[in-house]
């Protein structure tokens, strides 16, 4: 039961509900989610919002602050907690905006503002949707990129030995994103932050600000990704714009492109199939001058938006794309922040889209998931001391999935299995839920469950948890 402390400004929460065309109910249910994506267990009835709009009632704790931060992004409005709830907010508001203090010139002025603010914190980031979040993705490709360049003295001239060593952090970071997963997210965060401030308070000629702002947009971009493998899109989407700030100002339209299909990804992940694919959209065209090999990353990520929206045409078109850019001369020497990319990894990742669009098209699933067990295989069986070890977790648990869902059990637990095995190495949020979902659907088979069965559900039942059920 939601308590509420009552407020004499009777009007504001109706009359925005109205403006977004929301019903009271569709407030309750926008609440929950986003508590439930931050590992919140409290839940809003779906009849309290009525009370608050007739009573001019506040809710307690983290909900009110969760409310404007919903209701300005649906609107499109930076909105003050006294504007939605009539009173002024009885302590700092606990939730920030994806997008908050972006709104700058997208010139090196605007960029060195932006990083003068704290980097994603504690504080809850709730994830945007729709034209807020897109719109950013379309303004990086339409904007000039920046020349950078400082004359500042606090931290005195940015040397040659120097750069090396920054560009040698970044690396370092990917390594232990590509094998290791989120475990070193404040590690990542910490050199984002050092990097940020040479660039507002070093000195620098424009190659070496360029320099700068790629190794800037590389960190963000693996804080990204770890946030997002984390399940915190509010925190992720951040990064990424901070990504795509910097890698604008680098001059650097292959590792633009690079982010918006890591947004694109995430926003197909979360079920927003149209942002998937405008994103997706904006990268193809960022990637446009690109070698074949960043190409063909940038089009198999892609397929997972078509894959999300359901469109098999769409996805069958960017396999093919995919393909054929493959047969090209690979990129020499391929940018740093894509080591990783071979045959193996843009097969597994047109695999996971397939069992991705096999859930849709049940007609075509059995044929959908044989096919994704193919392109599966070889990434989820990389050995144990090979990198990547992350993506051969995650699309080991894709690759259990669909054998199971194809009627193959035994083979989905022995997969299961060798996926398990690499968590104590491996810190991939994702990959274990995708594992407690085999987990469910296992306990669904039957009462009687062979001995095999019955070990794999008890280990995958003491994989811990968050608050609201989802998985830690």
């Amino acid at each position: 039961m939601e308590e509420s402390a009552p407020n004499h400004h009777k009007g504001h929460l109706g009359a925005l509900l109205i403006r977004a065309g929301w019903r009271p109910e569709t407030l309750a249910r926008r609440v929950n989610a986003a508590l439930s994506e931050q590992g919140s267990s409290r839940r809003v009835h779906e009849k309290t919002p009525y009370k608050w709009i007739k009573n001019g009632e506040t809710p307690h704790g983290e909900v009110p602050d969760l409310v404007v931060q919903l209701l300005s992004t649906v609107l499109d409005s930076a909105l003050s907690f006294e504007e939605v709830w009539g009173v002024r907010a009885r302590r700092p508001e606990t939730t920030l905006r994806v997008d908050d203090s972006m709104d700058l010139p997208w010139d090196s002025s605007g960029l060195l503002s932006l990083l003068g603010g704290p980097v994603p914190t504690r504080r809850t980031i709730l994830a945007l949707s729709g034209v807020a979040l897109t719109g950013h993705a379309w303004r990086a490709l339409q904007h000039p990129a920046p020349t950078l360049t400082a004359v500042a003295a606090e931290q005195g001239r940015v040397t040659p030995p120097l750069l090396a060593m920054v560009e040698s952090l970044v690396a370092h970071a990917q390594q232990l994103d590509t094998q290791n997963g989120g475990a070193a997210r404040a590690f990542v965060a910490d050199q984002f932050a050092a990097v940020a401030r040479l660039l507002r308070h070093a000195s620098y000629p424009a190659g070496t600000g360029s320099r700068l702002a790629a190794a800037l947009a590389q960190l963000a971009q693996t804080s990204g990704f770890m946030a997002f493998d984390a399940h915190h899109d509010g925190e992720a989407q951040r990064w990424y714009l901070l990504a795509l700030r910097a890698a604008h100002a680098a001059q650097d339209p292959a590792l633009s492109a690079s982010i918006l299909a890591l947004m694109s990804n995430q926003a197909a992940d979360r079920g927003f199939g149209l942002d998937a694919l405008q994103l997706a959209s904006a990268a193809q065209e960022a990637a446009a001058t690109a070698g074949p090999a960043v190409r063909a990353l940038v089009t198999a990520r892609s397929g997972l938006a078509h894959a999300a929206a359901g469109d098999l045409t769409g996805f069958h078109r960017m396999r093919d794309a995919t393909l054929e850019l493959g047969d090209s001369n690979a990129d020499n020497p391929l940018p740093r922040w894509a080591s990783y990319l071979d045959p193996v990894e843009l097969d597994a990742i047109t695999g996971r889209g397939l069992v991705m669009i096999a859930e849709r098209l049940p007609v075509r699933r059995k044929q959908l998931l044989g096919q994704a067990t193919l392109l599966l295989h070889a990434r989820a069986h990389t050995p144990g001391t090979a990198p990547p070890q992350r993506s051969a977790l995650r699309h080991g648990a894709w690759l259990s999935l669909a054998h199971l869902r194809n009627g193959d059990a035994d083979i989905a637990v022995d997969t299961a299995r060798r996926a398990l095995d690499r968590l104590p190495h491996v810190a991939s949020v994702r990959s274990v839920a995708l594992l407690h979902r085999l987990q469910e659907e296992l306990t669904a088979t039957g009462p009687r469950y062979p001995a095999p069965v019955r070990q794999l559900l008890a280990e995958l039942g003491r994989l811990p948890r968050r608050r609201d059920g989802g998985v830690v």
